[in-house]
């Protein structure tokens, strides 16, 4: 394995649909049916690969992070890797204790307390007595769950669950640390303590394996990524050329979806019928995702049921937290249209969105300038993804550039000098 900790040879993994032995009794009338001829043919037949022909390995120094849509495969590349799972081909070599935050409670007793629980988990994960013991003061303020330590853990709720299972696998300190989408679950700040503690054992030596659909977080921890897609690695590079690699599959297959789910926006008075909008990037293609500095086309297209004199078209986008970012109206710019009854399609352009990474959304309005009404004016339901490269954290991402000088005065006995750096001079995260 050379000094990989971590090698997945050529792995794929099958499960059968309609088959569940979720006890001794299922498993054991199964068995009985299939010796006596009653076994269902088709359950038999309906398989799928949930992981077909992975392979990578991970070194102590490189955590890898996992992405890709959900039933990708990527929950259960980490189960086969945490020893849940076995391989149906290929083999998974793991060296070094391991510990895996990877289901909401797992591992966990309902009727136990947190205190006894992170006893049990850490003997599971190999810790001794003494060792959680000397820990688990740092375990418990790590989880803020002072106050619900001996509190049976099936009245916590799914994020006291991952902060506590957070909180024990990272204290272990493993070699291997495998975390899934769990910590999503977590507040704000929670998020937060969790991403400094993966980068504190990264720097420590540990190997991280990463599953998540936080993309800014993971390439602020991963500088490599995998991009997992029906179940084959589709893509293994840096975690930036992943995240462009992704949204790009994502986008693809978002706008060739059959039918126009966007059309069928009509004004409260039947004057005006949306028909669609579409954001097109500079090679005329329908994209969902695109980069912050890459130019870009909203194309409105919509039918007029009567006459409007003078038609002002507006486009508004908003992060998913619902702040109005841009707004974007043809009647403040001077540009009125004469609007025929019939079809129409009106383009705006746009040299850049300067917005940090983030999904946001769009909707149009239509206005008659001479009634001063809104005759059309959809929900923000129409979907883009920006991404800024990580260059920058926060709502927008502006062109910038930095200056660094000496004076005279606070250094008489050094000659005045002076740096311009850009914003591409620095280094990424």
């Amino acid at each position: 394995m050379s000094n990989s900790l971590v090698r997945f040879s050529h792995v794929s993994k099958r499960f059968r649909l309609g088959e569940t032995h979720d006890s001794l009794r299922d498993l054991f009338s199964y068995g009985l049916n299939r010796l006596v001829g009653r076994h269902n043919g088709c359950a038999r037949a309906s398989t799928f690969w949930a992981v077909d022909d992975v392979d990578f390995e991970v070194t102590g120094d490189k955590p890898l992070g996992i992405i890709g849509p959900n039933g990708a495969g990527k929950s259960t590349v980490l189960k086969l890797l945490a020893g849940i799972l076995r391989a149906d081909k290929g083999s998974v070599e793991v060296r070094g204790r391991l510990a895996a935050l990877i289901e909401i409670g797992a591992g966990f007793h309902g009727d136990l307390t947190g205190r006894e629980n992170i006893f049990l988990n850490g003997a599971i994960l190999g810790m001794s007595r003494a060792e959680i013991r000397s820990k688990l003061d740092a375990i418990v303020a790590f989880a803020g769950l002072e106050r619900f330590l001996d509190m049976p853990v099936k009245r916590y709720s799914s994020g006291m669950y991952a902060r506590l299972g957070f909180s024990i696998a990272a204290h272990v300190d493993p070699d291997i640390l495998l975390v899934d989408e769990v910590l999503s679950v977590g507040d704000a700040v929670f998020r937060l303590r969790c991403a400094q503690r993966m980068r504190e054992l990264v720097e420590g030596g540990t190997t991280l394996i990463f599953v998540t659909h936080n993309l800014d977080q993971m390439q602020s921890i991963c500088p490599r990524a995998i991009v997992l897609s029906e179940g084959r690695c589709v893509f293994d590079g840096t975690s930036r050329e992943a995240v462009g690699h992704y949204f790009s599959a994502m986008s693809r297959a978002y706008v060739s979806r059959p039918g126009d789910v966007q059309a069928g926006d009509v004004g409260e008075n039947d004057a005006v019928e949306l028909l669609g909008l579409r954001i097109l990037n500079e090679a005329g293609e329908e994209v969902v995702w695109a980069r912050a500095v890459e130019p870009l086309r909203a194309e409105s297209r919509f039918r007029l049921h009567r006459p409007i004199e003078r038609l002002v078209v507006e486009l508004n986008m908003r992060s998913s937290s619902s702040e109005n970012l841009l707004s974007v109206n043809s009647g403040r710019d001077g540009v009125t249209l004469n609007g025929t009854i019939g079809e129409h399609t009106v383009t705006l352009a746009m040299d850049d969105i300067p917005v940090c990474s983030g999904q946001y959304f769009w909707n149009v309005r239509i206005w008659d300038a001479d009634r001063g009404t809104a005759e059309l004016d959809t929900p923000f339901r129409f979907p883009l993804v920006i991404d800024d490269e990580g260059r920058a954290t926060g709502i927008f991402c502006v062109d910038h550039e930095w200056s660094f000088g000496v004076s005279e005065a606070a250094s008489p006995s050094y000659a005045t000098s002076s740096k311009v750096l850009s914003c591409a001079d620095l280094p990424s995260r």
